[in-house]
């Protein structure tokens, strides 16, 4: 069909200049250069400069579809060479995902080898070697990749990670300040910035850091964690104080957090030993009755116990743990401390009597036994504390109860306001195991106090 309508487009062209020949019989002089002349139809002149025309048209797109072709060619194999490279990257992503790191290493090798410019090459290979724990070697990496886009989010991420890995802080937070140059609102890069300085013990650097990440969180479900953290840190100040001897400091700091998150009990725990360290005794109970009642955590139970000890009012003591009883009959914990509480001022009878009634509920656990053997002892019935004891060492070892973090898990002896493993704020707890049966009504007698 082309090619017909092309003949008969020329077919008209011969026909249109034949009638012009036919209408201009004369001829003209065409000088063709000094000298140099001939006589031609003006006819054929038109003619001549049409031809010559469609000749230079012809020329020119012919050049055009040339050039085209070659491009096409070059891209075509472009396409081919990039279709390879993401085979192989691909390849090599299988790897990592069964685990095969060398082979995946090895891929990820050659790829960059032919092509240097292929950033997620890069950056899967920094991640290879921090897998490995070869944080330098996933720095040399990632400096590469950054070379190639400065500006991407996720490789100066992986710098910051990798720095971390090595306990590089400053060299983490150059680059966290470097993100947060462009985009001071970026949430992500403050909360690593904050950890780090958590890190490095630098808690007034982290409290700043903290007021911005809650500034830039906008979403109501985490305001309040964001807050509770900010709460942290100013706790953390209010410690420092404290730690310093700067106890009135410490004690306004304490209550402006308390004013702000009556929920924070790490600040009640730590505004109760300012107070006791001041001298204000009662008052210091008295935070610490209403903190335990609020939350019910163990810390306030020895907090309140070694309160009253040190004042020499034991009986005050035995008194807190009846009256509360008498409300919380079924509370492990709280018959666990008093038990204690009575093995330290030698009412071992008594003492016997409520791990007892602790061992007759149905649960056995390490620590129960180990302070029903030291009742024994105290006693001087060696065969049944050895018996308890050595039910203590079938069951498994442990140190009387732990404080455990309720986040991640992490148990230590003495109770803290912050876990150094997960950085959560206030999780640290004493959790004995329930019972399976309703406890027996204790029979509340006014034993004398022998100290």
């Amino acid at each position: 069909m082309f090619s017909r309508i092309h003949f008969v487009l020329f077919t008209l062209i011969f026909i249109g200049f034949g009638f012009l020949f036919y209408l201009n019989p004369e001829q003209v002089e065409f000088s063709l250069w000094e000298g140099t002349s001939l006589l031609i139809s003006p006819a054929l002149i038109a003619f001549g400069a049409f031809i010559i025309g469609a000749l230079f048209v012809f020329l020119v797109t012919l050049f055009v579809d040339a050039r085209r072709a070659f491009h096409l060619w070059r891209s075509s194999k472009s396409d081919r060479r990039e279709g390879k490279i993401r085979e192989r990257y691909s390849d090599a992503l299988e790897e990592m995902l069964k685990g095969n790191i060398q082979q995946a290493k090895e891929m990820l090798d050659k790829i960059l080898e032919k092509r240097p410019n292929h950033l997620p090459a890069h950056i899967s290979l920094a991640n290879l070697y921090s897998l490995e724990g070869k944080y330098a070697e996933a720095i040399e990496v990632l400096g590469k990749a950054k070379a190639l886009q400065p500006e991407n989010l996720e490789v100066l991420f992986d710098l910051v990670k990798n720095n971390v890995g090595l306990k590089r802080y400053p060299a983490a937070l150059e680059v966290l300040d470097t993100i947060l140059e462009r985009d001071a609102s970026n949430r992500e890069a403050l909360r690593k910035k904050r950890d780090i300085h958590i890190l490095m013990g630098s808690w007034d650097e982290a409290y700043q850091t903290q007021k911005g990440v809650v500034k830039h969180t906008k979403e109501k479900k985490y305001v309040q964690a964001e807050k509770e953290a900010l709460s942290g840190m100013e706790y953390k100040f209010a410690e420092e104080l404290a730690q310093k001897g700067d106890f009135r400091e410490a004690e306004k700091a304490l209550r402006g957090i308390l004013k702000e998150d009556p929920s924070f009990f790490p600040a009640h725990v730590s505004l109760g030993d300012v107070l006791q360290r001041q001298g204000s005794f009662e008052e210091a109970g008295r935070t610490w009755k209403k903190a335990l009642e609020a939350s019910w955590n163990p810390v306030f139970l020895e907090r309140l116990e070694s309160l009253y000890l040190s004042m020499a009012q034991p009986q005050k003591a035995l008194d807190f743990y009846r009256d509360y009883m008498r409300e919380r009959p079924e509370d492990s914990i709280l018959r666990f401390f008093f038990s204690r509480l009575l093995i330290r001022l030698e009412m071992v009878d008594e003492a016997i009597e409520q791990l007892r009634d602790l061992e007759t509920a149905g649960v056995i656990f390490p620590e129960l036994l180990i302070l029903m053997g030291q009742a024994y002892h105290r006693r001087g019935d060696f065969a049944h504390s050895m018996e308890a004891y050595e039910k203590a060492l079938d069951t498994r070892k442990f140190p009387l109860p732990a404080y455990q973090c309720s986040s991640c898990g992490r148990s230590q002896a003495e109770w803290s306001g912050f876990c150094e493993a997960c950085h959560s704020w206030g999780t640290y707890s004493i959790h004995l195991p329930d019972f399976s049966q309703k406890m027996p009504a204790i029979p509340f007698y006014n034993f004398p106090a022998r100290i």
